[in-house]
């Protein structure tokens, strides 16, 4: 029948939890922090980074359908918004040097402590993969995710994130910042 509204007598308990947006940022947010470090390694963008994603995330949340996906829908959100970050980085860092408007801005607190060298040189060299390398890099091996999680975040097949992984481990063993036993991380 056109035009007549059908009601879903399905109780609400049957049709699934809804999303309790609060509940699920309080159990994420420190996961967040900790992946958007990893993929700007910058604290202070980090920290925005996370803000922003989740603004974005309050105002899609009555898009996600199941509850449970939570965690990998604000993943994905993050990532989404870290490449854009990186790749606007990326652009800006050309037009510096072709500019010469001197040099980037001095490295973070985080980044000073003593002893910190060869971290800083591992994310010099990863800060210079292309912007899917350097993430499925991250989420893999400084997240722990395994490659379904990384291609749910990163919204592409699991061949894709294998491929990407690849190139990555290629690119920073030539670039010499990998020191493993192995050919793995």
């Amino acid at each position: 029948m056109k035009g007549t509204a059908v009601m879903d007598e399905t109780p609400m308990e049957a049709r699934g939890s809804p999303l309790d947006f609060d509940v699920l940022v309080e159990g994420e947010q420190a996961a967040l922090l900790r992946l958007a470090r990893r993929l700007v390694w910058d604290g202070e963008e980090a920290r925005d980074l996370v803000q922003s994603a989740l603004a974005d995330a309050y105002e899609k949340r009555h898009t996600l359908k199941d509850p449970k996906a939570g965690p990998a829908w604000l993943r994905r959100i993050l990532v989404s918004r870290a490449m854009g970050l990186l790749r606007r980085r990326r652009v800006w860092n050309v037009v510096r040097e072709v500019l010469d408007l001197g040099p980037a801005p001095q490295p973070s607190p985080e980044e000073r402590f003593a002893g910190a060298e060869r971290w800083r040189a591992f994310g010099r060299a990863l800060r210079t993969l292309p912007a899917q390398q350097a993430t499925a890099f991250s989420l893999r091996y400084l997240e722990g995710l395994d490659l379904d999680a990384i291609a749910d975040a990163m919204n592409i097949g699991r061949g894709t994130v294998r491929i990407h992984l690849y190139r990555a481990l290629q690119k920073l063993k030539a670039a010499d910042a990998l020191q493993f036993q192995g050919d793995t991380p």
